[in-house]
């Protein structure tokens, strides 16, 4: 793959023998991939407790106390950030892509999060941290086989159950993890 023929927003799966802890089973979102890096963020990685347990009462008034808060990378930002699927009026958002659109601003918690978290697809996602590459990395990791590549699905960009998504996103390629296995202990000479 080369960064011409990626157009954001697209998936990036973590192949089933990706051992990388931060990376084990993602599924990230992929929001801008240039020559000069690539960032995204992971879509199926929760938190237990949800907003609840981790944000403060002045943050997390007029969300539903089960709205999920997701780690959207191994890189850890200063404030939360929404992305979500409609734009939303009286708040400034960066559009990813048709349906994809970014903002941090807190004024758009309450409206997308207010209600219980249902079975259906989400309005939008609360993250914070992101996953970000330098020039040419992914491509690396790309072409050495640690991720796949999966055209934008609302209904895996923004998941309902995040548990599932992994393994759903791999039979959407109709690849099954069984099929694979780990690098022999100490690697392959």
């Amino acid at each position: 793959m080369t960064v011409e023929s990626l157009r954001t927003p697209y998936l990036l799966l973590a192949a089933p023998e990706l051992s990388d802890p931060n990376f084990h089973r993602s599924v990230v979102l992929m929001g801008f991939h240039t020559s000069e890096g690539a960032l995204g963020w992971i879509v199926n990685r929760v938190l237990d407790g949800g907003v609840a347990s981790l944000l403060p009462d002045s943050v997390k008034e007029g969300l539903h106390p089960d709205t999920p808060l997701r780690v959207g990378g191994p890189v850890m930002t200063p404030g939360l950030l929404v992305i979500h699927r409609k734009p939303i009026e009286g708040i400034e958002s960066t559009a990813l892509g048709e349906g994809v659109f970014i903002c941090s601003s807190a004024d758009s918690l309450p409206r997308l999060f207010h209600h219980r978290p249902g079975k259906t697809s989400p309005p939008g996602l609360l993250i914070f941290g992101y996953a970000g590459w330098g020039p040419g990395q992914l491509e690396r990791e790309m072409s050495e086989g640690s991720w796949l590549v999966l055209p934008y699905m609302e209904e895996i960009a923004f998941p309902a159950e995040a548990d599932a998504v992994w393994l759903q996103s791999l039979e959407r390629l109709g690849i099954s993890p069984d099929r694979f296995s780990a690098p022999p202990a100490g690697g392959v000479n």
